[in-house]
């Protein structure tokens, strides 16, 4: 692989990048943002529940789907674990400020 084919790669995957992201509605309130990533995580948990079940069950699922439904749960749990401590940091740093 050379330098130029390296290029166009990364200019491939900028592009792809920006096109994928998502738009929010400048409408949408914090509120609704939290409750949307709440549910995202309450349905990969329920997912990976529902593959490990469908699995120790004996269906005709791979161990590697089972594994990344874990994976991608775990991975969202602790990403919605880090948002709320940053919140609560965030909020704590509010209330000790002197008026």
């Amino acid at each position: 692989m050379n330098v130029t084919e390296i290029g166009a790669i990364q200019g491939a995957s900028s592009a792809q990048a920006s096109t994928l992201a998502p738009v929010r509605n400048a409408s949408e309130s914090f509120g609704s943002m939290l409750m949307g990533g709440v549910m995202n995580v309450d349905h990969a948990v329920q997912s990976a529940n529902a593959a490990v079940a469908g699995f120790a069950l004996g269906n005709e699922l791979p161990p590697h789907q089972v594994m990344l439904a874990l994976e991608d749960a775990r991975l969202q749990l602790q990403f919605a674990l880090q948002v709320r401590s940053r919140l609560v940091e965030g909020y704590q740093e509010l209330m000790r400020m002197q008026l």
